[in-house]
């Protein structure tokens, strides 16, 4: 056989047709954690609320963007809030909230709802 065509031992040949080395062919493992990952309580309720994923990113976006500017918690004053959804189909429209009442928000929400 020519040298040329022989293979480094160290190498293996994927479905199509390109050469892997050993390093690479190892970050398979790696790829299978990423997607075992996926199956986090996050990742399920991203899934299942493609509607308020949708109104997160058009927020984030919009902020990037210039368009709109996030603003002081309207509770306590602090300096850094999220922004609270009241509609999701309005995802630009929200009430700024620091993480403690933004979770006391949702708390309250989550009684109504019980109610």
């Amino acid at each position: 056989m020519d040298q040329k065509s022989e293979k480094p031992a160290a190498c293996a040949t994927t479905l199509t047709g390109f050469e892997t080395s050993s390093t690479y062919a190892s970050n398979s493992a790696t790829s299978a954690r990423k997607r075992q990952a996926k199956d986090t309580a996050q990742a399920r309720w991203n899934h299942a609320h493609p509607l308020e994923r949708w109104a997160h990113a058009a927020l984030e976006s919009a902020i990037r963007r210039g368009l709109v500017e996030r603003k002081t918690c309207r509770v306590c004053g602090a300096d850094k809030a999220d922004g609270h959804h009241r509609s999701y189909d309005r995802p630009l429209d929200v009430d700024w909230l620091c993480r403690l009442h933004h979770r006391r928000e949702h708390k309250r929400l989550k009684c109504e709802a019980a109610e």
